[in-house]
């Protein structure tokens, strides 16, 4: 069964990079020249992808775990587990929601893509059998995708517990101001 179509209607938008802007735990479209299957090998066929990134070139390959056996609700299990961050360089802005203005939230991957893939990857059957690699020379467009997180995996982003932080010492000072405002209104003579 294909989750394509499920991961799709979670993405809000789309931006366009370039393969050497890539970063570990984006999730990404992109469409890759591939050999049929049966006939001639030389024969290429052009496909289109949802994958998370795990290596975005080594030994130009890129490491990736493709989102088409993987649903939603195990993607944001694993976002739960490994944390989310923000995308470090490119035009990928969030344009609405609690990140407006900031960069687009991405997996957080702590290790080395090889030490992910044996602490994190191949412990779970469904990411193991899901792990795939592309030759970056096949690879065609490339879209990062600001994927819509569930509200569990969204907490695990740390700017997001800063925001509300400073969110809170706004309120604050906010409400100091109202009850400075209210003693003094409360002080003045009335004009009867």
């Amino acid at each position: 069964m294909s989750y394509i179509t499920q991961h799709r209607t979670r993405i809000r938008k789309r931006y366009n990079y370039s393969k050497g802007a890539l970063e570990a735990g984006m999730i990404v479209e992109l469409t890759y020249k591939r050999r049929v299957k049966k006939g001639d090998p030389s024969r290429l066929e052009t496909k289109k992808y949802m994958v998370i990134v795990l290596d975005a070139s080594h030994k130009g390959q890129m490491h990736a775990i493709s989102l088409e056996t993987v649903s939603s609700v195990k993607l944001n299990g694993v976002a739960v587990d490994w944390g989310l961050t923000l995308i470090d360089r490119g035009s990928a802005i969030v344009t609405a929601g609690v990140l407006t203005g900031e960069r687009a939230p991405k997996l957080l991957l702590e290790d080395s893509p090889n030490a992910a893939y044996s602490s994190q990857i191949s412990k779970s059957k469904t990411l193991a059998n899901a792990y795939k690699t592309f030759n970056i020379k096949e690879i065609g467009n490339v879209a990062v995708c600001d994927y819509e997180w569930d509200k569990q995996a969204f907490d695990t982003l740390e700017i997001l517990k800063e925001l509300k932080e400073v969110k809170k010492l706004e309120s604050k000072a906010e409400e100091k101001e109202k009850k400075k405002e209210a003693e003094a209104k409360a002080k003045k003579p009335t004009n009867k």
